[in-house]
């Protein structure tokens, strides 16, 4: 969206944007300046539900955070609607429209039509029907036409009915406050204070009895479910208790404890049992492999025994050297034998003394009595393990046969469990809903409506907001023209739609100013003028220098179909070229013909006589030559040669040849026409739109090297 073009717009339609709102708000005046006066009064009840000081017990228990915000406004919203409800609203519908029968001299509007009919019999007799209507708090609706008085039409002929009153009346909840305000505005200061506080009140009643009967009806009813959710429980605890009579079953749980325990007791010196018992088997088997190598155990004697050995010989040795010496007559060699054998026996002898200072025999003795002691342990600790097996076997028995009874007592007291829960929840319902209705919610006319002064008038309110709302109107009224106006209206946008070149604006004059003689020969003020004949002098710079620099003469002129004629700017242009002293030969249509005897110049030329050989009569600024080939084609009417010489004659003749064409999105022979141009331009006309099947001739357009560009007229500011 272009904003300038849009502000362009509005500026073009700047006295619509005024006069509109204008007369809007000289209108609205003259509804609004009799305007009655408006007396508002407002009621508020108080709820409760947000004052500390009347809550007892407090119904947003079990309520946190948001949850309670959530709460208290769904209370707060139901009270409400309560409030609107066409119950509550034909109670009040029943009080005015009785107030107006039984007071006709001073009631609260002045008496409708279909009241004033009404006879005394009549009046009586509505006057009881809404009494009775009202004490049985019956909703009105249309059906109640049916009778012999047609209730709903009276009271909708004073503008007591629902929908009616409730376009004056407000009913709300300021956030964070506990009270609820009722709303009412009409002509009628006591009639706003009837409303709020009769609807108040009676409102307020109506709940209240409302919210007991239904506490009563709830308490009835949990009432009768507790007293039957009591006997199950009952019957529920009685089987449990005869079960376990009958099983003799004191507390199964402990027992069951008890013996498990006793059985994990058990459970673990067997395991301590079965450790001493392996561990003294293998010290038993140590102390066996101790003994049965004590041949090889430096500590029982196993060296011992190869000493002994060796003394033992060395004995027997000194024994057999002494009878040898003896026998032998005492040899001194004898005897030094048995010296040495004695030595060597000594030796032998103080050796083993040294080497074994504890005795063997001891080492083996002890090792025996350990053998003893461990053959023993190891018989009582298998003992012990049998009869800890006997005693496992004795619990296991026992816990087993505890299992079915364990079932039996677990269902029965799931039962009575549940059906005490059952209970227990009910009767707290039962609690709740007691108290409730005797501390519930308790609502109160803590302000009752007053008479007060009128309300401020909306008068400049409501012209304000006709005249905005006029304006806004307006607006998007421009904004649519806006976005569905597809014309185009300067240069630029020429530009864009034709993606060519524009060498010239002209803006628009008023039919009025179209003079062309007084245009240039007088001096105006005008800026409209002013402006047009700075804009021609422009395009006459433009186009002569095209042409002198191509050293050419012969222009054409074309354009769009329009609804506005071309003709001003062609022969405006024309009347330019004329004064600067050329000579300017025009060929068009019998429209350029009646422009021209405005101007005075002779127009009963055409170039079909030329072209049959006639000779031209040059005026002195401006000739003028008739297209009319009386109904042929220009090739028709001549060869191609001939014509090339009789525009190379204007060329000599003239200084300039401006040839009118046909519009080029029109079906005519312009293409012959443009043959023998230099070069042509296109006029259009601001304000016109190109249509999408002229696309085609625009790009042959911009594709022709003959065409010099587009010249857009009629440009408003």
């Amino acid at each position: 969206m272009n904003i300038q073009e849009f502000l362009n717009l509005m500026r073009k339609y700047r006295w619509l944007i005024i006069s509109v709102p204008a007369i809007t708000l000289i209108i609205t005046f003259f509804f609004v300046k009799n305007l009655p006066k408006e007396y508002k009064s407002e009621a508020k009840i108080s709820t409760g539900l947000l004052d500390p000081s009347r809550q007892v017990a407090s119904e947003l228990q079990g309520y946190s955070g948001p949850d309670i915000i959530i709460k208290l406004n769904q209370q707060f919203t139901t009270i409400i609607d309560v409030m609107k409800m066409p119950k509550n609203m034909s109670l009040l519908s029943y009080r005015l429209i009785i107030h107006d029968l039984k007071n006709p001299q001073a009631p609260f509007k002045p008496l409708s039509a279909d009241l004033k009919n009404l006879s005394a019999a009549q009046r009586q007799e509505a006057i009881n029907l809404f009494e009775s209507r009202l004490i049985k708090r019956e909703v009105l609706t249309p059906l109640d036409n049916n009778g012999r008085l047609m209730l709903y039409d009276l009271v909708k002929s004073m503008a007591y009915d629902e929908e009616s009153l409730n376009k004056k009346l407000s009913i709300s909840h300021e956030q964070n406050s506990d009270f609820i305000s009722v709303d009412f505005l009409s002509q009628n200061t006591l009639l706003s204070v009837f409303v709020v506080n009769t609807l108040s009140n009676d409102f307020i009643n109506n709940y209240s009895l409302d919210q007991i009967s239904n506490k009563n009806t709830s308490i009835l009813v949990l009432d009768s479910l507790l007293q039957k959710k009591e006997a199950v429980m009952n019957d529920r605890i009685r089987q449990l208790k005869d079960y376990k009579i009958k099983n003799g079953v004191l507390n199964l749980d402990k027992q069951s404890q008890i013996i498990y325990q006793q059985i994990t007791d058990n459970e673990n010196k067997k395991s301590q049992a079965l450790i001493d018992r392996q561990a003294a088997l293998a010290a038993l088997k140590s102390v066996n492999e101790k003994l049965d190598g004590r041949y090889s155990d430096k500590y029982l004697g196993a060296e011992v025994i190869s000493d002994n050995q060796d003394i033992i010989n060395l004995k027997n040795k000194i024994e057999a050297a002494e009878n040898v010496y003896l026998d032998g007559g005492y040899k001194a060699t004898d005897k030094m034998k048995v010296d040495s054998l004695q030595l060597l026996l000594s030796s032998k002898l103080l050796k083993s003394n040294d080497r074994y200072v504890s005795d063997p025999l001891v080492a083996k003795q002890t090792l025996v009595q350990r053998r003893i002691s461990l053959g023993i342990d190891l018989e009582k600790t298998t003992a012990g393990i049998k009869d800890i097996d006997r005693e496992l076997d004795k619990l296991n028995a026992k816990f087993t046969g505890m299992v079915p009874f364990d079932a039996g007592v677990q269902n029965y007291e799931r039962n009575a469990d549940v059906a005490t829960k059952e209970y227990l929840e009910i009767l707290s319902r039962y609690n709740q809903t007691s108290l409730d209705k005797n501390i519930g919610l308790r609502l109160q006319l803590v302000q009752e409506g007053v008479p007060t002064v009128p309300e401020s008038s909306k008068k400049a309110l409501y012209m304000a907001l006709s005249m905005v709302a006029s304006f806004a109107i307006c607006f998007f009224l421009l904004l649519i023209i806006y976005f569905l106006d597809h014309s185009i209206n300067n240069a630029k946008e020429l530009k864009v739609a034709t993606k060519g070149k524009v060498i010239g604006e002209l803006n628009f004059i008023k039919p009025k100013n179209r003079d062309i003689a007084k245009i240039w020969e007088e001096e105006h003020t005008d800026q409209e003028i002013s402006l047009f004949k700075d804009q021609i002098r422009a395009l006459r710079f433009e186009i002569d220098h095209l042409l002198t620099t191509s050293h050419q003469k012969v222009l054409g002129i074309t354009s769009l179909k329009s609804s506005r004629s071309p003709i001003f700017t062609l022969v405006g242009l024309t009347y330019s070229f004329a004064s600067l002293g050329k000579k300017i030969l025009l060929i068009g249509n019998a429209e350029i013909a009646l422009e021209l005897e405005k101007l005075k110049i002779s127009t009963n030329q055409s170039i079909g006589n030329i072209l049959a050989g006639s000779t031209i009569v040059a005026n002195q600024s401006i000739t003028f030559l008739s297209n009319d080939l009386g109904g042929k084609s220009l090739l028709e009417k001549e060869h191609e040669e001939g014509i090339d010489q009789t525009f190379d004659g204007f060329s000599e003749q003239f200084d300039l040849v401006i040839v009118y064409l046909d519009p080029v999105n029109s079906i005519s022979a312009i293409k012959e026409w443009i043959f023998f141009t230099d070069q042509y331009i296109a006029l259009f006309m601001a304000g016109d739109s190109i249509a999408d099947h002229d696309q085609e001739k625009l790009a042959q357009l911009n594709e022709d090297k003959k065409f010099a560009g587009w010249i857009i007229s009629g440009v408003k500011a």
